[in-house]
This record gives C-alpha cells, sequence and structure tokens, in this order.
C-alpha cells in the first residue's frame, strides 16, 4: 500500500492541477456582518492592505494574483475589516 501511495504522490506533484484555487476567510464581528475587509494575510505571513480608491474585491483580486500556493495550487486569505 505505501508503494502505491508514493506513486500517487509523484503524479501529483509532476501533474499540478490546471486550475489554481484561492479560498478567503473573512472574519466577522457580531453586528458588522457586512464590514469590508481592509486587509488579507497568508499562511506564510504575506499581508496586503488595501490601496486608496481601491475596492474590497481589487484587494482580493490583487492578492490572489500575489499569493504564493501550495504544492496543488491552492493558498489561504485571511481577511480583515481592520
Amino acid at each position: 500500500m505505501q508503494a502505491l501511495e508514493r506513486r500517487i504522490a509523484a503524479l501529483e506533484m509532476a501533474n499540478p492541477p490546471a486550475e489554481e484555487t484561492t479560498v478567503v476567510i473573512r472574519l466577522v464581528a457580531p453586528g458588522h456582518l457586512d464590514a469590508e475587509i481592509h486587509g488579507l494575510r497568508a499562511d506564510d505571513g504575506q499581508q496586503w492592505t488595501r490601496l486608496p480608491g481601491e475596492s474590497e474585491q481589487g484587494l482580493i483580486d490583487r492578492a490572489t494574483r500575489e499569493v504564493e500556493r501550495n504544492q496543488w495550487g491552492v493558498a489561504q486569505l485571511i481577511g480583515s475589516p481592520i
């Protein structure tokens, strides 16, 4: 069984997924469920802050383009209203 698992792992590393995936987690507080994201951070410490005039979606799009992804093409961003 271990040989099969090693072969699968080797195939996954040789053939990364065709699409990249970004998971955005929005932190909210009671009474402020609609607060906009003003900052994003990744698991590895990368951080993004909204630029003057930049929309919330603009910030998410910029961070999605710049974030470093794991071996499967996945990145996780945590957004906060502060």
